[in-house]
């Protein structure tokens, strides 16, 4: 039994890309779970009676998507060599997750604001660009409690950039994100564009990174 009430938070960087895109956000966390007891971690397990180490992730990608900038935040009783960690902790993960980085957790959860994607569009960048040039989007988005709401993301687009490609374009975005209702994600950014290109349109999408309120690095 654990009784340290010590613990060190340490929050790993990780990929998760390829077919490791159809993980669930339940089955990554078993998968990491394992993961970190094979390590032989001196891990700091919750309270209660069902005992587990604390694992959180603080904005759990959705599924589909890819992504080279996830976190994932576990403690530790005790100190350990975390350069050699990402090594490690790649031995035994499936192919499409892959860990880059390891450090203690400077930020904490709630500090997380935006998160940048690349989403590549069959869809021709003027039209993606008439899409943006509009001074109002309006877009249905289910509350937590189930309602549907209409609100405005026009404003969360503000940091956006279009690129064609061949068979459509890439268009590159910083979104609002965390809990709130008002949160602006790819899948309702998508729902509006086909709206406007009155279709369905294909979509890939990519998260680059995870920021600050403050459009930081989120550490």
């Amino acid at each position: 039994m654990n009784e340290n009430k010590n613990f060190e938070t340490v929050r790993i960087v990780f990929e998760k890309t390829g077919t490791a895109r159809f993980i669930s956000h339940l089955d990554l966390n078993r998968t990491m779970t394992r993961a970190l007891r094979r390590l032989d971690l001196p891990l700091w397990y919750t309270e209660g009676f069902n005992r587990r180490p604390y694992l959180t992730f603080p904005s759990p990608l959705s599924l589909g998507s890819e992504s080279t900038c996830e976190r994932m935040d576990f403690r530790l009783c005790e100190s350990v060599d975390l350069e050699s960690l990402p090594a490690r902790f790649n031995e035994t993960l499936p192919a499409g997750l892959r860990v880059v980085s390891a450090a203690p957790a400077v930020m904490k959860a709630g500090k997380l604001g935006f998160a940048s994607y690349k989403l590549t569009l069959d869809l021709p960048a003027d039209t993606v660009e008439a899409f943006l040039a509009q001074e109002s989007i309006l877009v249905e988005k289910k509350t937590k409690k189930g309602a549907l709401k209409e609100i405005e993301i026009r404003p969360a687009l503000s940091d956006t950039t279009v690129t064609a490609c061949d068979g459509g374009c890439e268009l590159c975005v910083t979104l609002p994100c965390g809990g709130d209702d008002t949160v602006v994600n790819p899948a309702l950014l998508h729902k509006a564009l086909e709206a406007f290109a009155g279709r369905e349109i294909a979509i890939k999408i990519l998260r680059t990174a995870l920021l600050s309120g403050e459009k930081t690095d989120f550490c």
